[in-house]
C-alpha cells in the first residue's frame, strides 16, 4: 500500500477545471516534485490532498484512510502537514509562537520541546531570532519557519508549495539542504512543488510532470532534466509518456 494515492481526482472551480481525473502514488520515505508550467494544477493537487480544495469526483487515500470529504484539520491529525505557497507565517507573533500554532493537534505534549530544539539547530537563524517578531524576517528565514512550523506538527507525510519561490538561490540551497536532512532524520515522505526542474534534478527525487491539470510525465528528476518530456509539460503536446 503506497503511503499517499490519488485516483481518478477532479478539481473545478466553478465551471474551469483545474484537475482532470488525476492518479498518482507516493511511497513511504519517498521524495516527490510536482512541476508544471504556471495553470497545470500543481497547487490545486496540494490543496485538494490536504483538504482546503473541494473536489468535484476521485478519492485521496493515506495509509488507507480516506482523505477524501475530510476537514484540514483532521487530515492534519492524521500525520499530514502543509508548507503553503507564499509561507503565511503570522506576522506580529514571535518566531516561537510561529512554531507553536499547530501543536494544538499532538497527543505527544512532552516531545514538543525536543522538537522545537531540533529545529532550532537545523536552522539556527530561527534560535537566534526566536523572540523577534516573524514579520521582521527575510524571506527566505519565513520559509524556514514555515517549514518547522509544518514539522511541529510531527507530520508523516509533508506537503510543500513552491518553497524556492522569490528566494536567491544560495538561499534556496540551504533551504533544500536542510529539508533533506530532516526528511532522512525524521523518515519524513516529501511532495514537493517546485517550477525548477533543474533544482528537482540537483536534490534528487521522483518528479510528476502536470499540464492542464492532466498529469503528462512520471519518473526520475535527473532523467527528466535531460529529456524532451519537459518541453512537452511546458510547451505542448498531448502524448501521456513515462520515463523508465
Amino acid at each position: 500500500m503506497s503511503k499517499l494515492g490519488v485516483f481518478d481526482v477532479s478539481v473545478r472551480y466553478g465551471k474551469v477545471p483545474a484537475l482532470n481525473d488525476v492518479s498518482l502514488h507516493v511511497e513511504e520515505g519517498e521524495r516527490v516534485f510536482i512541476s508544471g508550467p504556471n495553470g497545470a494544477g500543481k497547487s490545486s493537487l496540494l490543496g485538494a490532498i490536504s483538504g482546503a480544495v473541494s473536489t468535484s469526483h476521485g478519492r485521496i487515500e493515506m495509509d488507507g484512510d480516506i482523505l477524501s470529504g475530510r476537514p484540514p484539520e483532521a487530515i492534519a491529525r492524521l500525520g499530514l502537514s502543509m508548507v503553503p505557497e507564499g509561507r503565511e507565517i503570522f506576522g506580529a507573533l514571535t518566531v516561537e509562537e510561529n512554531l507553536r500554532v499547530g501543536v494544538g493537534i499532538r497527543r505527544d505534549k512532552q516531545a514538543i520541546e525536543s522538537d522545537i530544539s531540533d529545529i532550532y539547530d537545523a536552522f539556527s537563524i530561527l534560535g537566534e531570532r526566536r523572540h523577534a517578531n516573524a514579520g521582521a524576517l527575510s524571506g527566505g528565514q519565513q520559509q524556514m519557519l514555515a517549514i518547522g512550523r509544518g514539522l511541529m506538527t510531527n507530520p508523516k507525510l509533508m506537503m510543500v508549495d513552491e518553497p524556492s519561490l522569490g528566494l536567491a538561490p544560495n538561499i534556496v540551497d540551504q533551504v533544500y539542504e536542510t529539508l533533506v536532512a530532516l526528511q532522512e532524520e525524521r523518515g519524513l515522505t516529501l511532495l514537493i512543488v517546485e517550477q525548477s526542474s533543474a533544482r528537482a534534478a540537483r536534490v534528487g527525487g521522483r518528479m510528476i510532470l502536470l499540464r492542464g491539470g492532466a498529469v503528462v510525465g512520471d519518473g526520475d528528476a535527473a532523467e527528466f532534466a535531460q529529456q524532451d518530456l519537459l518541453k512537452e509539460a511546458y510547451f505542448g503536446g498531448s502524448q501521456k509518456e513515462t520515463a523508465q
